[in-house]
């Protein structure tokens, strides 16, 4: 009786095992094809469905506009906006088009609003809102994942 107390044990915790190193595998690839994907502005652009756009440091907002994080964001977005003469700026969401650019046009921002498909944001994009996303010359230079004050951003996008 013992020893097949023993063997079952030892089975579910090899089961377990296996199960938790691919579940780990898995979860690494995932990572991996996330970051090739947003590892680039053209790249994460095709992959919403948009066409390529000019090189030039950008500054890519993931958002929605019930957060509490993201409102506080783009709230500072607003009021700095004018240190970000020179950049591209871009706000991209996962909810209807209507609501993120009633949001965006409280703040001023309604102009740098990147349309896209909701299933496709939100197959690009993995994680919680908000994400900030600095690109230099195509190139992910900063990922933000929370809120990020404006000072870092814009440190980013200045180194």
């Amino acid at each position: 009786m013992n020893k097949k107390i023993v063997i079952i044990i030892g089975a579910v915790l090899f089961i377990f095992m296996l199960w938790f190193g691919a579940s780990s595998i898995n979860k690494l690839i995932e990572r991996e094809m996330n970051e090739k994907v947003q590892g680039s502005l053209n790249v994460i652009l095709n992959s919403l469905g948009v066409g390529q756009m000019e090189i030039k440091p950008t500054v890519l907002f993931f958002f929605n506009s019930e957060c509490e994080h993201c409102q506080w964001e783009v709230k500072q977005t607003q009021e700095n906006i004018g240190l970000f003469k020179g950049y591209q700026l871009l706000f991209v969401s996962f909810e209807p088009r209507t609501e993120a650019i009633d949001f965006l046009r409280k703040h001023n921002l309604s102009q740098y609003y990147l349309e896209a498909a909701p299933d496709k944001v939100m197959s690009t994009f993995k994680g919680g809102v908000p994400q900030t996303f600095i690109y230099k010359n195509d190139n992910l230079v900063k990922h933000f994942k929370g809120e990020v004050k404006i000072e870092a951003i814009l440190n980013a996008l200045q180194n």
